[in-house]
């Protein structure tokens, strides 16, 4: 056992020694915090020289409590807001902007409020049979059409070897049989197998009981909307030619069976399809890949489609207006004028369609 002297100076030692480490560990935290300052983001390149360079020494510890005492409620979000000394700044368009948030605040005008309630028409507020809704897109006129030149194609397809009751012109109720069998499809996600899958009487017994698989094929092969003979001097100009006088009726109809809310969004979307199509397109990030791009108008609550145009590449006759703003002006026609909000993404938006938009229709 040790003298009481040994005792105090071993003590005295130990209690100098951990002093020396706690100025070490002191050191090493300022320069952690020094090195997590010196990290800049993008939005922070323009803040390089506010943010100011701190040595470790033993002092370090009062410059960072005096530069937090010198600016009382700073953080970093508030450094990213970049502040400008004028008013307004003038992009390369030469439009104006203003640099800050306007701060006034004023009731919604009259004339901004849209007081029709959104839904179906009163004509077709009180229809709840699927068949009766379904006639009202595909009127008997868009069934007609379609009944006339199929039939046209099949007397021209039709040998005379070709007897069979597969090949019989085709009737009103029969088209909205083929239609039956095509939205169910849909509905049962049937719509990727092919003929032969879908007749298979081990899967199901659903198609077969509407019609026989050889008719069923002969139909979607001759299948038309439009005269054939004289596709030729029409589809120079419009691509669409083919099924462009069925859309028209049937986009009448998506307009006139609906009245839209306030709110409206106007995007694209790809259906998938990978046919023969002079307009199909293939846009590798979207789950189908290969399809036709349909751009439409839809009502943001209830989803609904109100106008649609297909997208036809170069064969789109803007008549010098830029792509985007060709198409906010066509889909958005059936409300122009009407006060409601329109919303789409940078592809669609400019100023001067943002001023058209504003003027009386």
């Amino acid at each position: 056992m040790g003298s009481p002297l040994d005792n105090e100076r071993i003590l005295s030692a130990l209690l100098q020694s951990d002093d020396e480490l706690v100025g070490e560990d002191s050191d090493s935290e300022i320069s952690d915090h020094v090195s997590e300052d010196d990290v800049q983001s993008d939005t922070e390149e323009a803040f390089i020289d506010e943010v100011h360079e701190v040595q470790p020494t033993s002092s370090g510890s009062e410059i960072l409590e005096q530069n937090i005492i010198e600016q009382p409620g700073s953080s970093l979000t508030s450094n990213r807001i970049l502040t400008l000394p004028q008013r307004t700044i003038r992009g390369k368009n030469k439009h104006c902007w203003s640099t800050s948030k306007s701060t006034r605040r004023s009731r919604v005008s009259a004339l901004n409020i849209v007081r029709s309630q959104r839904g179906p028409t009163r004509m077709c507020r009180n229809i709840y049979d699927p068949l009766l809704c379904f006639k009202l897109f595909f009127t008997d006129e868009i069934i007609s059409e379609i009944v006339k030149w199929t039939n046209a194609e099949i007397s021209l397809k039709r040998r005379e070897s070709m007897t069979g009751a597969s090949f019989r012109d085709t009737n009103e109720d029969e088209i909205h049989a083929l239609f039956g069998i095509l939205v169910m499809t849909a509905v049962r996600k049937d719509n990727h197998m092919s003929i032969d899958d879908l007749y298979d009487r081990s899967l199901s017994l659903v198609y077969v009981s509407v019609m026989s698989r050889d008719r069923f094929d002969f139909l979607i092969r001759c299948l038309r909307m439009d005269d054939k003979s004289i596709r030729p001097t029409l589809q120079g100009n419009d691509v669409f030619t083919p099924v462009r006088k069925i859309w028209d009726l049937f986009i009448h109809q998506c307009i006139h069976n609906y009245t839209p809310g306030a709110h409206l969004t106007i995007d694209e979307q790809l259906l998938g399809f990978r046919g023969r199509c002079p307009f199909r397109m293939y846009i590798p990030n979207k789950p189908s890949k290969y399809g036709i791009k349909i751009l439409m108008m839809c009502d943001s609550g209830t989803k609904y489609m109100i106008n649609g145009m297909p997208y036809l590449g170069r064969g789109t006759q803007t008549n010098g207006v830029p792509l985007g703003e060709y198409y906010v002006k066509e889909l958005s026609k059936p409300v122009h004028g009407s006060c409601r909000n329109i919303t789409c993404d940078n592809w669609f938006t400019s100023i001067p369609l943002a001023k058209n938009l504003l003027q009386e229709p």
